[in-house]
């Protein structure tokens, strides 16, 4: 017993300091606790149904793989054994387990998503007598599912049939059968508050000359407008100059689905916005790429720094100077717009000049 208690101490620890190291990893980790109903081998000589449980820390790294780092723990009453040739008058039968799984989850975790995986690892099993005592390596496969979020704080449900083929002795193989919660553990940030540019104070010029042209329609007069070409619907001074601090929308700004290849009308609208950058090259602007929510997080989120990116490289390969440029993806975490219709995944799904 006192060996079965060491083992889990150090595999609690284990858990714990596995969300710490992936911390920096994607951004929907999650934390699952699942009871679980075992049917054991009859090799074990012990009771054939028994209870369990089992810690899960789950992080996606790419489209609908995962990966899990899985803890567990069981204790295996025995029947009153009088005659047999293993494990004579043993006590309670102890197993503690750690194991690394991969998923597969097919779909997106925002509904009912059904899931498989496999996975390895090593489980120490506590037995009398103490000399056969064992650590031993087993393989998991398991199918299951996840629900859609039950609470606010987008707790899940999550129930699952496992296979487990533990080593020890000559091989036992066991079915589990688990239910419990599936908790999330990173949310993404907040969007920053909007900013609004302060609108210049008007400048008594005197009388204006009739048939003065404005030829970028900034409400600036070409003779007085030292930054011509204006994107439209932009802020500027007095000069006719963006000013800083306000964001603009770019329109017609599409992608081939899925990629990060501009189509022909978006490079025909960004002539216009490398020609206006490169009247002004004081100006310093932020690229920021977004997504809807479709799709996995991650995915989202490297899809939007790769447009973002994309854009950045058209519009130096067009004449804008690098240093006036950064690019930045934000996936779906700043939405302008509902993602429940498909006019508001389609407002949400843009590309944002961000003045400095």
């Amino acid at each position: 017993m006192r060996r079965f208690l060491v083992h889990s101490l150090a595999l609690s620890t284990a858990i714990a300091a596995a969300p710490a190291a992936l911390a920096e990893g994607p951004e929907d980790g999650y934390l699952d606790l699942m009871p679980y109903f075992t049917r054991v081998d009859g090799d074990r000589n012990t009771e054939l149904q028994n209870g369990g449980l089992r810690a899960a820390y789950g992080w996606g790294w790419t489209g609908p793989w995962y990966s899990e780092v899985q803890v567990f723990g069981a204790i295996l009453e025995t029947e009153d054994v009088f005659e047999t040739d293993e494990f004579t008058d043993q006590s309670d039968f102890y197993m503690a387990g750690i194991g690394f799984d991969t998923t597969y989850q097919f779909g997106d975790r925002d509904w009912y998503t059904p899931y498989v995986l496999a996975g390895f690892g090593a489980v120490y099993d506590d037995v009398l007598p103490d000399d056969d005592d064992e650590t031993n390596a087993f393989i998991n496969l398991a199918a299951g599912f996840t629900t859609q979020e039950i609470s606010r704080r987008g707790i899940r449900l999550r129930a699952e049939v496992r296979y487990l083929h533990d080593f020890f002795e000559n091989g036992m193989n066991d079915w589990q059968f688990g239910f419990g919660i599936s908790i999330p553990l990173r949310c993404p940030p907040p969007p920053p508050p909007p900013v609004y540019a302060k609108a210049p104070e008007p400048i008594d010029r005197g009388p204006v000359e009739v048939n003065l042209a404005d030829s970028d329609g900034d409400g600036v007069l070409d003779r007085d407008d030292r930054c011509p070409d204006t994107l439209p619907g932009a802020q500027v001074d007095s000069d006719g100059c963006v000013i800083a601090n306000q964001t603009i929308t770019l329109a017609d700004i599409h992608f081939e689905t899925g990629s990060t290849n501009l189509k022909p009308a978006a490079q025909e609208a960004l002539l216009n916005v490398a020609q206006a950058l490169r009247s002004q090259p004081d100006a310093r602007v932020e690229i920021a790429g977004h997504t809807d929510s479709q799709g996995n997080d991650n995915f989202n989120l490297r899809l939007s720094q790769q447009r973002a990116d994309s854009v950045r490289a058209y519009l130096i390969r067009n004449g804008v100077a690098a240093e006036q440029l950064s690019a930045n993806g934000y996936g779906e975490t700043q939405p302008v717009a509902t993602n429940d219709t498909a006019e508001g995944r389609a407002a949400n799904r843009r590309v944002e000049m961000r003045f400095r």
